[in-house]
């Protein structure tokens, strides 16, 4: 099938898939990994602030960040001033990270290994076009 779509789709699945898997002891998917990783690196952060730097769609990060606040791994709170909210990690939050940086590596290795490193920088390449680079 030459559908655009359908291709991109596919290898989303399938990279998604070997992310998921590999973060699955920790109760954690690759999206999940995504934002906490995020919120470690920039600090406390608006959600719409995360919803544009992962690009994620709003439901899906919002439901994640839910989740995950649940969990004990991020905190959801009014800031002092203003509206809004302010969304940052927590320790149990940073265990989880910690932990699951391995796990990453891992995972990172096996998509590398099935993109090959012609499928890698295609993908390098297709993403700076998409994103106006």
């Amino acid at each position: 099938m030459n559908c655009v779509g359908y291709r991109v789709r596919m290898l989303s699945r399938v990279i998604t898939g070997i992310y998921d898997e590999a973060l699955a002891p920790l109760k954690l998917k690759g999206s999940q990994f995504n934002l906490l990783d995020v919120v470690s690196r920039k600090g406390s952060s608006a959600p719409s602030e995360l919803y544009r730097l992962t690009r994620m769609d709003k439901s899906t990060a919002s439901r994640n960040l839910e989740r995950m606040r649940r969990r004990g791994w991020l905190s959801i709170e009014a800031p002092s001033e203003g509206r809004g909210q302010i969304v940052s990690i927590t320790a149990k939050g940073s265990r989880i990270l910690r932990a699951a940086y391995p796990l990453w590596k891992q995972a990172q290795k096996e998509a590398m290994r099935r993109l090959g490193p012609d499928g890698f920088r295609a993908l390098q390449v297709v993403i700076r076009s998409v994103n106006g680079e």
